[in-house]
């Protein structure tokens, strides 16, 4: 087999990883195939909050306000400790001012892979069902892969890159070699879509601690609540030392964990103990329980194959970032792939891959396990987890709740806008330097502007499939020769926006002055933003030489 590649990338994989991938490779006009060993998408799913950054993400194809229009934006936080009220808050009274998507959305997952399918299918894309990745072999030049139908027929496809984005059981994974370190908590979890009766504030997150913990959130359909049930441990000490003991026995057998099925009668058991029986369970639409593991591959690239979402990392749901973080991989990865293949960026953009994402992982990875253990020690059926939840929570949780600063930096956090990659080896700080504003590597805030009389956010009026170059001052001073040259120079690459505070016709104009502020560009500054919206370059001033320099280094001038 000689020439050409059949495509620039097999996904392997259609949840929203996969899926997401998929969306960036398409908009970057890459050749590419999703495939999936399953004939048909799972209808219930455990995922349920879309985090603020997610949003951003998916709102930069269209698709962000469509999903928050199908889900719930409950900002109020309800908290019972051992059947009685304790605190209540707005998690949305946040004052974040950077971003269109301040809040968490409620939405199943199967809502979210619904509209990334649809969004796909329009543009003529068609995922494989029942197609399962059975052989890959990576060579100099690409990937030689055995596809296998349901009907036993075999098909061999050549692919510059191979990405698993087949979650636990990853198959790609498993031919790349790369082992998937971690445990499983002894905790049993279970879930449930149903109606509920009782002490329950209509669109609020309604959270009854003590012992054990239920958790119900605003689902809104199938049905009108999704509740998460743990049984309390006896044992304060029970979480991930023990549990790392008991994963190296059993293994992974669930992309969450251990699945099983469940009945109402024993939901509502699990359910009866936080509760104090107030809260009744009824026609449920999907029933499961299982166990979490907290796992981690050594790396995310092995050559010409890549991991992405749970084929990478799995983690306790708490802070429900699971699913986003996994879209968050696909969206870093998609567009570095597509622009690799065809030739406009060095190959050593990939590298910047797993720089970028492990660390983010392995991040979550602590995060979650510490508060997995915290919660298994307050919701435990000890008398010294009974003690704080009757005399010490109740007077410490509300005074928490209550400032604003500790709810502005938990949401910064948890909806993850304050992921950065300042140590990038693909980031690059440019000289003069500026002395304010987000870094390269750092997120790109969003902001309100204008744009010939109309209102626009800045995310959306900049970031897309191509590098968008954001010169920040007045929108004539500019050397518009040197502009054209830039662009002819990296043909398809570039997408030049001006930001500057006096109305110019086809500039984005920000009259107030607050987003050049934010920018650290009173003055002249030039920002270059990828398009997973992150700061690739920044300088002061109008001097182009640093930035044709780092484009240099990065995206040669040759291409397809």
């Amino acid at each position: 087999m000689a020439g050409e590649p059949d495509l620039d990338a097999l996904i392997v994989g259609a949840g929203p990883t996969g899926l997401a991938l998929a969306a960036q490779l398409r908009a970057a006009g890459a050749r590419f195939r999703v495939v999936d060993r399953l004939h048909d998408r799972g209808r219930e799913s455990r995922a349920l909050g879309v985090q603020a950054r997610t949003l951003e993400l998916l709102q930069t194809i269209g698709l962000g306000e469509p999903l928050a229009a199908r889900g719930s934006t409950a900002t109020r936080l309800v908290l019972h400790l051992d059947g009685r009220p304790a605190a209540r808050v707005t998690l949305g009274d946040i004052g974040a001012t950077d971003t269109r998507f301040p809040f968490i959305l409620f939405v199943s997952q199967a809502e979210t892979e619904t509209l990334l399918a649809e969004h796909l299918g329009a543009a003529g894309v068609t995922v494989e069902r029942g197609v399962e990745l059975v052989g890959a072999e990576p060579g100099a030049d690409d990937v030689r892969c055995v596809l296998r139908s349901g009907h036993g027929r075999e098909e061999r496809v050549r692919a510059s890159y191979l990405v698993g984005c087949d979650g636990a059981h990853s198959a790609v994974r498993r031919l790349a070699g790369v082992p998937f370190e971690g445990g499983s908590y002894p905790e049993e979890f279970a879930l449930g879509d149903v109606e509920a009766d009782g002490p329950l504030t209509p669109g609020a997150i309604n959270s009854f601690v003590g012992p054990g913990v239920a958790m119900i959130f605003p689902l809104g359909r199938p049905t009108t609540w999704r509740v998460i049930a743990m049984s309390a441990s006896a044992s304060a000490g029970a979480g991930a030392s023990a549990g790392a003991s008991a994963g190296a026995r059993e293994g992974v057998r669930g992309a969450d964990g251990d699945a099983r099925d469940l009945s109402l009668a024993e939901l509502q058991a699990m359910v009866d103990g936080p509760t104090r029986g107030a809260v009744r369970l009824r026609d449920p639409a999907w029933l499961t329980r299982f166990r979490l593991h907290h796992r981690q591959t050594a790396r995310y690239r092995a050559g010409r194959l890549f991991l992405a979402g749970d084929a990478a990392h799995i983690h306790s749901p708490v802070g429900a970032q699971g699913m986003n973080t996994g879209i968050q991989d696909a969206w870093n990865l998609g567009w570095k792939l597509a622009l690799v293949a065809r030739g406009a960026a060095d190959p050593r953009l990939l590298d910047s891959y797993e720089a970028e994402r492990w660390p983010v992982g392995r991040f979550l990875l602590r995060y979650t396990d510490r508060a997995f253990g915290t919660l298994t020690r307050v919701t435990s059926s000890g008398a010294l987890a009974a003690w704080a939840r009757r005399a010490v929570m109740p007077t410490v949780l509300p005074r928490a709740f209550a400032s604003g600063r500790l709810r502005a930096t938990v949401f910064r956090f948890v909806s993850e806008l304050g992921i950065r990659y300042r140590r990038s080896p693909a980031v690059t700080e440019g000289e003069p330097r500026l002395r304010g504003g987000p870094r390269a590597g750092d997120r790109l805030p969003d902001a309100r502007l204008t744009l010939d009389g109309r209102d626009v956010w800045l995310q959306q009026a900049i970031v897309g499939p191509r590098l968008a170059l954001l010169l920040c001052g007045d929108a004539e001073a500019w050397d518009a020769r040197r502009l054209t040259d830039l662009g002819a120079r990296h043909p398809g690459l570039l997408a030049v926006h001006r930001l500057t505070s006096r109305a110019t016709s086809g500039a984005l104009v920000d009259e107030r002055g607050d987003v050049l502020a934010r920018l650290g560009a009173r003055d002249a500054a030039q920002y270059l933003v990828r398009p997973d919206g992150h700061v690739a370059f920044r300088c002061a001033g109008r001097d182009l030489r640093a930035l044709e320099r780092y484009l240099n280094a990065w995206f040669p001038t040759r291409g397809r």
